[in-house]
């Protein structure tokens, strides 16, 4: 009886040794590795979409899986088939795996048993009051492959720009519009500010409410400067580059407002926590922020693999720790946010399986200092603007005229 209970405890442990091996090494290899490139292959399968039915004003979906897509979700999204394209409201119905959303708008050729797939980087021009859909036969939105611009995604005019930090010179996209100040743009997970559509698109936005905006690069990313640790520190040291795009912004402005989009709220906050001076800012925005770096690794791996424990996870980050020597706690900078007397607005959807509503809820809970926050219902990750466009655009307006 001894012996089996001794068989038993040893399998165990080799088999908790095995899980804290294999998943440390998932999270560094998904989320620190700056080198890693096949995110898209880890857990859940590629989404599955078919059309099953349209007619003049609706469109009906068979969602065979949609682990990270936005059918089921509310707000205005972008369709994209074989030979056409939509734009697709509000849910109508849900049936299981059979998804009815409104059709704003069609071109092209949809038809019953179309693979598509959906797309929140939508704008809508004012002339024609028409959406385009960005990456759609009829708008790629790029200059040569993988790189886009202020120009070709928003028409709007710009120049290169550099600017020098600890680790070298970092280059950003300068718009050429408006006199009222700057919008610094911080990218998120693994970007690059010559693929940073997002930002683009509201680059049109701000421009109309007088702002230019300056889209940033900052260490790891691709073909620049690595941090000296070999990983992406999600902040700790993210926020000195930050810190030389906004010495570069105030040669030319002293009215400047950060833009911190999903992983870009980590340089943000901690920027906020280590300047010499926070009044080098007049404001920041944040559009679903990863403020707190452990909090996003466990929604993600809840999201990925459903079967684990989420129980196992405060175990697979002290192994991770350990074995390659990162301290996730010195990654959160809710407190930062919390104690700053910069106003402050904040986007974010309850449906993110991204970045976790809870953190920014709890933010939110403990902060007092001319805080807003824009809490979206069955929205999911940078999608604010998708869920009510019109909204989106009065708080943003409403927020720039209040730092005035």
């Amino acid at each position: 009886m001894k012996k089996l209970f001794y068989f038993i405890i040893s399998i165990f442990i080799v088999l908790m040794f095995g899980a804290g091996w294999y998943f440390s090494g998932l999270i560094y290899s998904v989320g620190l590795n700056p080198e890693f490139t096949d995110s898209g292959s880890v857990g859940t399968a590629e989404d599955r979409v078919k059309i099953d039915s349209i007619n003049s004003s609706s469109l009906t979906f068979d969602i065979q899986e949609e682990q990270w897509g936005y059918l089921y979700e509310n707000g205005v999204y972008g369709i994209i088939g074989q030979n056409g394209d939509a734009v697709v409201g509000k849910i109508l119905s849900v049936n299981e795996n059979l998804v009815t959303r409104e059709l704003i708008q069609i071109s092209g050729t949809l038809v019953e048993g179309d693979l598509i797939r959906d797309s929140a980087l939508i704008v809508k021009d004012e002339d024609t009051n028409k959406y385009k859909i960005l990456g759609s036969n009829s708008w790629s939105g790029q200059v040569s492959e993988g790189v886009y611009t202020p120009k070709s995604v928003a028409d709007l005019d710009f120049e290169t720009v550099t600017y020098t930090s600890e680790l070298g010179d970092f280059p950003a996209y300068l718009t050429n519009d408006g006199d009222k100040g700057i919008v610094i743009f911080v990218h998120g997970f693994r970007g690059d500010y010559k693929r940073e559509v997002f930002a683009m698109v509201r680059g049109a936005e701000f421009a109309e409410n007088g702002y230019r905006s300056m889209i940033i690069s900052y260490r790891n990313d691709r073909g620049l400067p690595q941090d000296p640790s070999g990983i992406f520190q999600y902040g700790v040291t993210e926020w000195k580059d930050l810190d030389s795009a906004i010495e570069k912004a105030r040669t030319l402005t002293d009215n400047i407002v950060l833009f911190c989009i999903s992983g870009g709220g980590g340089p943000c906050s901690s920027w906020l926590g280590n300047a010499e001076n926070q009044n080098q800012v007049s404001g920041v925005i944040y559009e679903a922020p990863v403020i707190s770096f452990w909090e996003s690794v466990e929604i993600n791996g809840e999201s990925r693999f459903p079967w684990v424990p989420s129980s196992l996870f405060s175990y697979f980050k002290i192994f991770t720790e350990i074995r390659y020597g990162v301290d996730f706690d010195s990654m959160d900078f809710r407190y930062d946010l919390i104690d700053s007397q910069i106003p402050a607005l904040l986007f974010h959807g309850d449906d993110d399986e991204w970045v976790p509503v809870s953190m920014s809820d709890f933010i939110a809970s403990s902060r007092d200092y001319k805080y807003t926050y824009k809490r979206y219902e069955n929205v999911g990750h940078v999608t604010a603007w998708n869920a009510d466009p019109e909204d989106y655009r009065k708080t943003i307006k409403e927020f720039l005229n209040s730092l005035d």
